[in-house]
């Protein structure tokens, strides 16, 4: 009766049980898988958010497919900003960045079709390919994309920086993936959402938007990183490349978003104001971040047996861990032994070894108590074995 695209198994894995057995019980967790910037007792500026979507041009519906014009120039203008040479009509807003990827592997493939993604990485493209009827088929982000590509390939994608490793494309790199897919005929896809939050190294990362007139680009954002506002639920694709062939693709992305118009009317309406703001929020989450990398930059030295490589970029750091246990049994022990919950490096496609993947957002003091919990786990397993 059921459609096969669903491919991954519904059923609760062990680390799920252990959760929801603490959650049951009404056991206190420290949380270091919270994403949610929103959550995290950051401060926000309530009221220019409040004043920008309670605007009287809301109740009017006007629908547009690629979205409202003074919300995409702003868009543009943010761009612009940056040295790119963004245009307005180069956008296609969708209601987030899943919405935007589907929108994307509908323009390029057919059912059966293929498209390159990074491991590790977050574990979303092969969810969304499935549900599109196509295969993701991962490339080692260490060792970049494969000089060969299957002639069912349709695009490659890269996160930058990636998520959770924090690893942006380099130059060469980028240079490298963008002359691939113009002599292999395929889409460029780039997902930029943490792209303005640099962690270490000089200079602000290059975007891939409004580069040179060659291939077929895309590049995805929205407001849910760039402004820490998921709640808003607005992204935006911006189209680049060959000009021809990329006003092909936004007139078949148009016709694509008009069978969905998702978009709601109230953020598009409050997008220019919440561009003007967004930096001081981002300004707020990169230094709570930054005083989390300190934590762990003060703690881990504590357990030689425990290692965190700094990120480039995003709010995620992986710590490795000692091949004593898998990431998942590592993962379960944190949550019973100490009521830390982090996700396992499996999750994400870490291959080989141990890994924990832990949020950066956390207040700082939850943060390092949390961290010295996990240690403290990682110091008893690695003492008993000594014993």
């Amino acid at each position: 009766m059921f459609s096969n695209r669903l491919r991954y198994s519904l059923e609760k894995n062990s680390l799920w049980l252990a959760l929801a057995n603490r959650r049951t019980a009404g056991d206190f967790i420290f949380d270091l898988t919270e994403s949610n910037p929103t959550r995290v007792g950051l401060d926000y500026p309530n009221d220019a958010i409040l004043e920008a979507i309670t605007r009287s041009e809301i109740l009017t519906y006007e629908p547009s497919p690629t979205g409202r014009p003074e919300a995409r120039e702003a868009i543009a203008s943010y761009y612009r900003e940056r040295g790119k040479n963004v245009s307005a009509d180069d956008i296609v807003l969708t209601s987030g960045t899943s919405e935007a990827y589907s929108f994307l592997f509908k323009l390029l493939c057919e059912p059966g079709d293929e498209v390159l993604v990074p491991r590790p990485s977050y574990p979303l493209h092969e969810f969304l390919a499935s549900l599109d009827a196509i295969e993701s088929v991962p490339y080692a982000i260490d060792f970049g994309v494969p000089d060969s590509l299957s002639p069912r390939c349709r695009a490659i994608v890269a996160v930058h920086p990636n998520n959770p490793t924090g690893s942006y494309v380099s130059p060469a790199q980028g240079a490298r993936m963008l002359e691939q897919s113009e002599s292999c005929d395929v889409a460029l896809i780039v997902d930029e959402v943490f792209v303005d939050y640099r962690l270490s190294g000089k200079g602000k990362p290059e975007s891939f938007a409004g580069g040179d007139d060659r291939g077929l680009v895309f590049v995805l954002s929205g407001l849910s990183k760039l402004a820490g506002l998921p709640q808003m639920k607005l992204a935006w694709i911006v189209a680049g490349g060959a000009p021809e062939r990329r006003r092909e693709a936004i007139d078949r992305l148009t016709h694509i978003a008009d069978t969905y118009l998702s978009v709601g009317s109230p953020v598009q309406h409050a997008t220019p104001r919440l561009l003007e703001i967004a930096s001081g929020i981002r300004g707020a989450i990169q230094q709570r971040v930054e005083q989390n990398l300190e934590v762990l930059a003060q703690e881990i030295p504590n357990v030689p047996e425990v290692s965190c490589p700094v990120p480039e970029g995003g709010w995620y750091a992986a710590l490795r861990l000692p091949a004593l246990a898998s990431s998942e049994e590592w993962a379960i022990q944190f949550l019973e032994r100490a009521a830390v919950y982090l996700h396992p490096g499996s999750l994400f496609g870490f291959e080989p070894g141990a890994h924990g993947i832990v949020s950066l957002l956390p207040p700082p003091e939850r943060f390092r108590d949390a961290i010295r919990r996990v240690l403290g786990v990682v110091s008893d397993r690695v003492n008993s074995l000594g014993a």
